[in-house]
């Protein structure tokens, strides 16, 4: 399969969250260190504008299509068009017929005759912990590749949690016909195997990918200048998403007041003098929407800025995925409610501390050998986080040792994955 038709799913360069993007770029570089002259289509709602990456100094063409969740039907696009002509071509002997269909929608034909689709579902959104109406769209694309009988692999992601039954059921109809299935923590692929219970289904661990994605450095950037001046940066990455209106504690079972618990942590980080704090957001939505961490960023910033106007700083412009990384990059120590930037400071071997939502975070640190530098805001109080923090604060020379060991190993595992996966296919 020298040059396979590939699609990818569950990742676009559009939701404006930096987890997201991150992992469509490192998912096509990885995937280009494979194939090199892959025909690539990426799921994406933006079709207009053309999409070409750089990686070691070569440039490639991405193809983007989209998929329609409307009510029209007639749009060749439309999921569940797309979803009846897949049975048609099921259940119709004709060879004659099955060409016409191609030739009536030719976006169907496009992925009915795909090698390989390869689904990261966000990283985490394989679940219904967001609500059943994401975990319903992200199902039914799925469905339709896998009933077009295109060999389907689950990159490495986080796998429920399914709380309802009917989640569960969905969960394990997909999963059973995938021919294999990435954990990005091992607790994952435990999880998937008591999922299916007794299968041969191929489920194995492997890093996150986005610990492959490069950063871009920022020239004349007047943040960047403060930050390369002071003596220790702390970077803050406030998540929207627990500091607005969302219902984390219906979602996430969460008491604690987050806006409170970041105040308390940017207190903690100005009693040192010499330590100049940096809030930084990863998901770029505007600031009306729930989950704006730069809304969030403000929020809080606006808080300290009078007193603290050269030591409490925020990213203001809206940076991509690779330069939010670079800025992340500046920093001597980072904590963070977005798990994806947290990895964007580990995997530039920065001690890093999660403060945590979910189950996720513990798996993708421990990957790093860090597992010990996550604190639960479902189950800790604020001075636990609080002192949990402190301790990291203090050890993390400790700390950037076992990420100069740690890291390098990952990236080459995250980098090669696709080799395996190809041999993995080829045994099958």
């Amino acid at each position: 399969m020298e040059t396979p038709k590939i699609w990818i799913l569950g990742a676009s360069f559009e939701t404006l969250n930096m987890g997201v993007s991150a992992l469509a770029e490192s998912s096509i570089k990885c995937i280009l260190q494979q194939w090199p002259d892959a025909d690539i289509t990426l799921l994406s709602h933006n079709i207009e504008t053309p999409l070409c990456l750089t990686f070691n100094g070569k440039q490639f063409n991405i193809k983007k299509k989209d998929i329609w969740f409307s009510r029209n039907i007639f749009k060749t696009q439309n999921i569940y068009a797309l979803l009846t002509y897949a049975l048609l071509v099921k259940i119709i002997p004709s060879s004659w017929l099955k060409q016409r269909i191609f030739a009536i929608n030719p976006y169907f034909k496009h992925i009915i005759e795909a090698d390989l689709a390869f689904d990261i579902t966000a990283g985490d959104s394989f679940s219904d912990i967001y609500g059943w109406q994401p975990l319903v769209r992200h199902s039914l694309i799925k469905w339709l590749f896998i009933f077009c009988k295109v060999k389907f692999v689950m990159l490495p992601q986080t796998y429920g949690p399914f709380k309802s039954s009917f989640s569960q059921k969905v969960a394990r109809y997909l999963l059973k016909r995938t021919e294999i299935i990435y954990s990005r923590d091992k607790a994952g692929v435990e999880y998937v195997k008591k999922l299916l219970g007794n299968t041969d289904v191929n489920i194995q661990f492997n890093p996150d990918v986005a610990f492959v994605l490069e950063p871009e450095p920022l020239e004349n950037d007047p943040l960047v200048a403060k930050l390369k001046d002071a003596q220790i940066v702390v970077g803050i990455n406030i998540s929207g998403l627990l500091h607005g209106n969302y219902p984390i504690k219906s979602r996430f079972n969460i008491d604690n007041n987050y806006q409170d618990i970041i105040k308390a942590i940017v207190k903690l980080f100005i009693s040192y003098p010499n330590v100049t704090v940096v809030l930084i957001p990863h998901v770029f939505v505007p600031p009306s929407h729930h989950e704006s961490d730069m809304a969030a960023c403000a929020d809080i910033h606006q808080q300290f800025k009078e007193e603290y106007s050269d030591r409490v700083l925020m990213v203001e412009n809206n940076l991509d995925h690779r330069q939010i990384k670079y800025v992340i990059g500046c920093c001597d120590f980072f904590t963070g409610s977005r798990m994806h930037s947290c990895i964007a400071a580990i995997s530039q071997h920065i001690p890093t501390m999660g403060i945590a939502y979910s189950d996720k975070f513990t798996g993708v640190f421990e990957s790093a050998g860090i597992g010990d530098l996550v604190i639960d805001l479902r189950t800790a109080t604020t001075q636990q986080i609080l002192d949990a923090l402190q301790d990291s604060f203090d050890k993390r020379a400790e700390t950037a040792e076992q990420l100069n060991i740690t890291v390098p190993k990952i990236k080459d595992r995250v980098i090669n994955l696709f080799v395996k996966i190809a041999a993995e296919l080829k045994r099958n």
